[in-house]
């Protein structure tokens, strides 16, 4: 597995490559943000970046030596009749004692770097409407509507026929 990560230093966040052993860490910060620990749908997620990605592109961030962050990404060559290599992030957190502190601006600095190197020009998030914590990071960070509307259907037992 390529990976293009060569370690970001900044004043006070280093920022890798994620690895397996990383796992419990990630859970524990998406539990302080949600309330609730998803270890499994994690530990999918990361054998998912880590595993069946051609190149792997999710990240960590590390603070006073301790995991403080994390950034699951995924890349795209063509899905949802995108033509253009593109990126979506998956997943991001960032540990609760650290936040307001750049460590999200970090990961997503050597993200776009990483990206760019490999020719992405887009990188793709959702993010729920009512999320005002993550909506004006995302804003500070660059990302702005697209064109693109997510759609979505719920499954049901009664099946809704014309």
């Amino acid at each position: 597995m390529d990976q293009l990560v060569d370690d970001l230093q900044t004043e006070t966040t280093t920022v890798r490559t994620m690895l397996g052993s990383d796992l419990d860490a990630v859970v524990h910060i998406d539990s302080e943000a949600s309330g609730r620990r998803r270890p499994r749908y994690f530990e999918l997620m990361l054998q998912r970046a880590l595993q069946f990605a051609g190149l792997q592109v999710s990240l960590v961030a590390i603070v006073d030596g301790a995991l403080a962050g994390y950034l699951i990404a995924s890349l795209y060559y063509g899905e949802y009749g995108i033509t253009e290599p593109s990126a979506s992030i998956d997943a991001i957190g960032v540990a609760a004692h650290v936040r307001r502190q750049r460590v999200g601006h970090s990961l997503l600095q050597q993200l776009r770097s990483n990206l760019a190197a490999i020719g992405v020009t887009t990188i793709r998030t959702e993010v729920d409407w009512d999320d005002f914590d993550l909506l004006p990071f995302f804003s500070s960070e660059g990302f702005a509507p697209s064109k693109r509307i997510c759609l979505e259907l719920e499954c049901r037992d009664n099946v809704r026929t014309r």
